[in-house]
């Protein structure tokens, strides 16, 4: 059975690994959202936080296409990073896939999508967050 790359970040749905959500946490105080895991609040201080699930789609915020990878990263170079915007406000950093460099425009809507990535042992595949261009209608992730 397939794990999540971070428990605190992202939470699976199904036993394939094919569904999951991303996690947060909200403040009490301030009603601030975070992306993951803390302790505090990144505005206000309060450590009174309350967990929270975000919805599986946002908009492109910004992207870099990175054409030299860190060390150790297993998928095909170039590829895009991509920082989108949820809805519920926090921006997250992630691959987005299945789209050309050309096709990419700010504020374009992207969903969350997940993917097995093997490590060198094949027992130890993890379920990866990643996004890609919205589909058009209603979608079950």
């Amino acid at each position: 059975m397939p794990e999540s790359v971070d428990t605190r970040r992202l939470k699976l749905t199904n036993d394939e690994g094919t569904k999951g959500v991303l996690l947060g946490l909200r403040c009490l105080e301030c009603g601030t959202v975070i992306f993951g895991p803390g302790t505090f609040c990144q505005r206000c201080t309060s450590a009174k936080l309350e967990p929270m699930e975000f919805s599986q789609t946002g908009t492109l915020y910004s992207y870099t296409v990175v054409r030299i990878p860190p060390a150790g990263w297993p998928g095909p170079v170039p590829y895009i990073l991509a920082q989108v915007e949820l809805s519920e406000g926090p921006q997250v950093l992630a691959e987005l896939v299945d789209c050309q460099e050309d096709a990419l425009q700010i504020g374009m809507p992207v969903e969350l999508t997940l993917r097995l990535v093997q490590g060198e042992d094949p027992s130890a595949a993890k379920v990866v967050y990643k996004w890609r261009p919205a589909q058009p209608g209603p979608r079950m992730a």
